[in-house]
């Protein structure tokens, strides 16, 4: 379970002895843990095989009869979920396969000392959930303190090939299903991603659900033209008990039936509620500013959402420390020109508040506007020196092997940040090939670095032991905060550097991240860590030790 604020600290079964505090420093001492020590070559080494995440993408039956349909079902992906599932003090994991590969849990058997391992526990935990499952959260749904599981998978109106599900945690290492009769049955396809948040601001954490249609852009006159497959984006408000309610039309967020992607539940305008950018493909990005408690308002063009490409990932930071959150958006860039709108890569920088908030586009200025066929995507400090880097993953193989050579031959790519450059790095073992999907970036091994989780299609999953990092850093784990935690920003300062990260239960793309962030500090010995909750409380923690662990409560 997640330390209550200013209990006894807990050790954490984690490599080094790192100390889990609550709200307030406990008067002993946290005890101090070294940098990671970085590997002579430095970079990323992929370490899934020896761990025991074992787990192959491979294709499955599709339910869409044409065969393009039917390719681009196959080939949409599948994604990840990271979370403390049984309370032990380290992350678990949650893969996802498609029809006729049951969906895989992981439990994390950390060797205190660092030694990594990973065990196939899905019969065991009751979770092998067989149909073409996309994407998935750890997340406590009953507010009881423990990680339940949520599962969105392509269906059929008629119930013939599956359902979504939602599983219980019954704290013994188990999930019961608890989805007959829960009113979360959404239906349709093609699944384009799923975010949770306390969207209405009571405690529990709500839905919201995106679909890619096959609406290929439509009539541009028609802002809602209708896709070729039978689903739209939902709402689900999540009622206490495992009940949810579709409340997507009442919202102002239904109807919409446009192919989406990745979406971010994130205060974009300061005004202390939760705003929604959801990435559209073919046709420009939705930004809907919440006006009153579960009501939304379409803000699109007023924030200069402008861009029309073909837009799949997002990652959100406050790049600047400013206040304003500024967003990256992957796109498909082909050199050939054969396949994609062509217009790259979107870095969203954000200027302005309120009703003066804009959006510029940055991308090409600072090199990013070029992933190939980008998917997953996440701002991170791979290295620890205090900046915030960007990497993304990338692939679509059996579309682009006879159109497009370069994007056949395509690789991840990691952009290094030095101040308010960002640089591509190459050769450093993270630039992976591959048909890559989902990214989730999480520290696998709890020694203070963050290792790169990354999912493929017709490949096994890659998890990329990080040896890039060469400063200090601390670890913030927000599980504890509950529905306050998705949205939440953390500020780390240290000397008179200060680094701003958002907490997101969804975006990346098919991913369902844990509810905590890595922050480095580079050389410093002590930072200041200031936790800005979704609903608006702050909770200051001063004089954190570099290496520790701590889990504030609001």
């Amino acid at each position: 379970m997640p330390v209550p604020s200013k209990s006894v600290p807990r050790a954490a079964r984690a490599a080094g002895g790192v100390l889990l505090v609550g709200a307030a420093l406990a008067s002993t001492s946290p005890v101090r843990v070294a940098a990671a020590e970085p590997d002579p070559d430095g970079g990323c080494v992929d370490v899934a095989a020896d761990v025991g995440l074992d787990f192959r993408g491979a294709y499955g039956t599709t339910m869409i009869p044409t065969p393009m349909g039917a390719m681009m079902q196959r080939n949409m992906g599948n994604g990840a979920a990271v979370g403390d599932y049984d309370a032990d003090g380290d992350l678990d994991v949650f893969l996802l396969g498609q029809a006729g590969q049951p969906d895989a849990l992981y439990r994390n058997d950390l060797v205190p000392g660092g030694d990594l391992r990973f065990t196939d526990v899905t019969a065991a935990a009751g979770v092998g959930d067989p149909w073409l499952s996309r994407v998935a959260h750890l997340a406590d749904l009953d507010g009881d303190g423990w990680l339940d599981l949520l599962v969105v998978n392509d269906t059929l109106e008629d119930g013939s090939r599956g359902t979504s599900m939602l599983y219980r945690n019954r704290r013994d290492g188990t999930f019961e299903d608890v989805t007959q009769g829960s009113g979360f049955a959404p239906s349709g396809f093609i699944v384009g991603g799923a975010s949770l948040a306390d969207v209405e601001g009571d405690g529990d954490l709500d839905v919201f659900l995106t679909y890619w249609t096959e609406e290929l852009g439509g009539d541009p006159a028609l802002r809602d033209s209708r896709g070729t497959y039978p689903a739209q984006n939902l709402l689900y408000r999540n009622d206490g008990g495992f009940q949810f309610t579709d409340v997507s039309r009442e919202s102002g967020l239904g109807g919409i039936r446009r192919d989406s992607f990745s979406s971010v539940f994130a205060d974009f305008d300061g005004d202390v509620d939760l705003d929604l950018y959801v990435a559209v493909d073919h046709r420009e990005d939705l930004y809907y500013e919440q006006v009153a408690p579960m009501r939304f308002v379409d803000r699109s063009a007023t924030v200069g959402v402008v861009h029309k490409g073909n837009d799949m990932g997002v990652a959100v930071a406050d790049l600047a420390s400013d206040g304003a959150l500024d967003v990256f958006v992957t796109n498909i860039t082909d050199p050939t020109g054969e396949i994609g709108t062509g217009s790259g890569n979107v870095l969203w920088r954000a200027e302005g508040t309120g009703d003066s908030l804009r959006f510029v586009n940055r991308a090409a200025e600072l090199g990013v506007d070029d992933t190939a066929w980008g998917w997953g995507t996440a701002w991170l400090d791979i290295d620890l020196d205090g900046d915030l880097d960007l990497y993304a993953v990338q692939g679509m193989d059996e579309y682009v092997t006879m159109t497009s050579l370069p994007l056949r031959d395509a690789t991840a790519r990691l952009f290094l940040a030095d101040g308010d450059a960002l640089t591509l790095a190459q050769g450093t073992g993270c630039d992976i090939p591959g048909d890559q999907r989902s990214l989730v970036a999480f520290d696998a091994d709890r020694d203070g670095d963050l290792d790169l989780l990354v999912t493929q299609v017709a490949f096994h999953a890659r998890l990329l032991e990080n040896r890039m990092a060469r400063g200090g850093s601390i670890t913030v784990d927000l599980a504890a905060g509950g529905a306050a935690a998705p949205g939440a920003r953390v500020s780390v300062t240290a000397g008179d550097r200060t680094t701003t990260q958002v907490v997101l239960a969804g975006g990346s793309y098919l991913a369902g991240p844990p509810m905590e962030v890595v922050a480095g500090v580079g050389d410093a010995l002590v930072a200041d860590v200031l936790v800005r909750w979704a609903d608006g409380r702050e909770t200051l923690l001063e004089g954190v030790p570099a290496g520790a662990r701590v889990a504030p409560v609001p």
